[in-house]
């Protein structure tokens, strides 16, 4: 029985007739799936995890399943259920969404702190999102991808058609999806199909629908969210996150370009020795900006990167075999002066936390690519810590897998019992003990 559901969630077709519960049940066993559903699998989870358990039919189902598709990236198995499925209420062209267990960088609109606005640019109707500080990105409203722009003016407002305008509202019909699709906005229409923008903390979605395929599908009591408010699936969706080293690619996305200092060979600190370091500063690049809430970083400026005097870090607070001559000062944040160990690339802070560690200098991290990982990991987090599906449990969850995934990096980072430990839990504290707002 277990490996003939595995071969159902191979295949969108029968999975669109299979039995929910029957399949929720073998995804929950201990023997679960094998690689031939692993797609399916995802698929499957991403669905209910979004829209929840709710008993819709077949073709609404396909909708669910087509849209946790192509947030995956499973484009090919999209298709599929498409094919399957021709009678779908609503169909995605594209989702840039958070999946359940997904903590990534992008996207993460959280609270109030966004706006979405549609743009033209040299005649290319674009999705604009002005996230936070680190700026807008664009994503073009035909595809979904990431359109990486250079401009110093705003792009001008793309009009909506008379078509568009004239588009009943999504909320006519009667579906089952997440409250935000009450709100959907629809933006282009032509020969019958009506695309309408979707957005909420997760992200954005464009989707369609088809008057004909609507013509008879009931009406008048608009989108019903309860399913997704009670989206509590036997299993959750395996947690995904960025792997491999730190590239200056992923910097950029995690911080903003126009956030990221690289330095040539000839620009680097002088006195800076350590290898790893100076490769770290010239090719992969150092944050100068970072927010969270009580906690800010800032990058000092390449000229000012030098070596503290003995009156700012006394004698007394250094630790056995360190001298002031050994540190560059590299930036700042709330609670003390950075330093970069010139020897053996360490990162330590002269603390002004309080306590034990007041005027003291404290480990931070055992060299610059731990320490960004750190704050890109805050970053990456905090979508699922301000705004976490059901499923994911609540901020405490969330913030324990932030946690772990902190201590594989660098084992015994966080732990609170040292200065090192003490001095982080007052820079992440913005997204494992505050809300969105601060509070």
């Amino acid at each position: 029985m277990n490996e003939d559901l595995d071969d159902v969630l191979a295949d969108p077709a029968r999975l669109l007739t299979a039995d929910r519960a029957a399949v929720r049940h073998h995804l929950a066993s201990e023997d679960g799936t094998q690689d031939v559903g692993r797609e399916g699998l995802e698929v499957f989870l991403q669905a209910e995890a979004i829209f929840g358990s709710g008993n819709v039919t077949r073709a609404e189902f396909a909708s669910w399943l087509h849209f946790a598709a192509k947030a995956t990236g499973h484009d090919e198995y999209a298709e599929g259920i498409a094919k399957a499925e021709p009678g779908m209420p609503w169909r995605t062209v594209w989702a840039w969404w958070r999946p359940a267990n997904w903590f990534v960088t992008h996207p993460s609109l959280n609270g109030d702190y966004y706006q979405v606005h549609r743009r033209l640019h040299e005649g290319r109707l674009l999705i604009e999102v002005a996230t936070d500080w680190r700026g807008c990105l664009w994503l073009d409203a035909e595809t979904g991808d990431r359109v990486r722009l250079q401009v110093e003016d705003t792009l001008p407002a793309a009009p909506l058609s008379r078509e568009a305008l004239d588009a009943p509202e999504l909320n006519e019909w009667n579906l089952t999806a997440p409250e935000s699709w009450e709100g959907a906005v629809a933006f282009a229409a032509e020969g019958g199909r009506t695309r309408y923008l979707v957005q909420n903390a997760s992200g954005l979605a464009v989707i369609e629908t088809d008057a004909e395929v609507l013509r008879d599908w009931p009406r008048g009591e608009g989108i019903d969210w309860g399913s997704a408010e009670e989206a509590l699936p036997e299993t959750e969706p395996e947690v995904r996150r960025p792997e491999g080293p730190l590239t200056a690619d992923r910097v950029d996305d995690a911080f903003g370009e126009r956030y990221v200092l690289r330095l040539p060979e000839s620009d680097l600190p002088e006195g800076l020795e350590h290898p790893g370091s100076r490769r770290y500063l010239r090719d992969i690049g150092l944050p100068t900006m970072w927010l969270c809430h009580g906690g800010q970083y800032k990058a000092r400026r390449p000229e000012a990167m030098r070596p503290p005097t003995d009156d700012e870090l006394p004698k007394g607070g250094l630790p056995d075999g360190v001298t002031a001559s050994d540190l560059i000062s590299f930036g700042t944040v709330d609670y003390g002066e950075l330093y970069l160990h010139r020897h053996d690339g360490s990162v330590h802070i002269w603390s002004r936390l309080g306590g034990a560690t007041d005027r003291t200098l404290v480990p931070l991290a055992p060299d610059l690519d731990v320490f960004t990982r750190v704050l890109e990991a805050v970053y990456r987090y905090s979508n699922a810590c301000w705004h976490p599906y059901l499923v994911e449990g609540g901020q405490d969850a969330v913030a324990e897998v932030f946690m772990d995934e902190i201590d594989e990096l660098s084992p015994g980072l966080f732990d609170r019992k040292t200065p090192c430990g003490e001095v982080w839990s007052w820079l992440y504290a913005g997204i494992t003990e505050l809300g969105v707002d601060g509070f």
